[in-house]
């Protein structure tokens, strides 16, 4: 038995994403492929098939189930590591134009590789820091959409990825349980870079695992001192 495919199959039902068979395999191509270059150089901690169809693939997946994405829009993934959510959501999602942000650089080599070998297009892998990137005027609020799964605090997250996003965009931050404190101390953050809180939307991952994606809208531009050089964002938040 096929452990990742069976446990896809099953966790795609659950949460109503319907998967083609060509979805799945994509998916359990990317795992294969992802895991083989695990061995050599750390890109996830996440190897057990089961987890790796829950946590990676389904949890990347409710991005497209309830992130309203629209046709064609362009979505960066800012700290994408090994292509998560960024990548995922593109395999299943062809029309968009998606860019993966990443500052490691064995994580990029993958993401290059992967991509090639896939052949997906529509597809940019960027080795670099938010902080810089986001001043670049390729990049500076040219997304519709921003998403970010990262264990930073919202307030560091929003001027990392705000900077990205057009007026009238969203930045998607996927977090755990109960980003309600979060986003109380994030208000500050918002109101200086131009975001305002939309909706919350929790949902149950598998079993107890709760998590929740924040919909920030983009209303205004961000100053351009916005983000601040490297490291500064974690260091000292707004």
């Amino acid at each position: 038995m096929n452990k990742f495919v069976e446990s896809l199959r099953v966790q795609a039902e659950k949460h109503q994403i319907s998967l083609t068979e060509d979805n799945i395999r994509q998916f359990e191509y990317f795992k294969t492929q992802l895991l083989e270059w695990n061995k050599k150089t750390n890109l996830t901690n996440i190897i057990d098939p089961e987890d790796f169809a829950t946590k990676h693939i389904i949890d990347s997946l409710m991005l497209c189930k309830l992130g309203d994405i629209k046709e064609g829009a362009r979505l960066i993934d800012v700290g994408t590591g090994p292509g998560i959510p960024g990548l995922v959501v593109k395999m299943y999602r062809p029309d968009l134009k998606v860019a993966l942000l990443e500052s490691v650089g064995k994580k990029t080599r993958f993401l290059e590789w992967i991509v090639n070998d896939m052949g997906l297009y529509d597809v940019e892998v960027l080795n670099d820091r938010a902080e810089i990137l986001a001043h670049d005027s390729n990049y500076r609020e040219n997304f519709d959409v921003a998403t970010a799964r990262a264990v930073a605090s919202l307030n560091t997250l929003a001027e990392l990825c705000l900077p990205f996003v057009k007026a009238g965009g969203t930045f998607i931050a996927m977090k755990g349980k109960g980003p309600e404190i979060e986003l109380e101390m994030a208000k500050k953050a918002l109101d200086i870079l131009g975001g305002r809180v939309g909706e919350l939307k929790n949902y149950l991952l598998h079993d107890n695992m709760s998590r929740s994606l924040v919909f920030i809208s983009k209303v205004s531009e961000c100053p351009d001192k916005y983000p601040r050089r490297p490291g500064i964002p974690e260091k000292r938040p707004l």
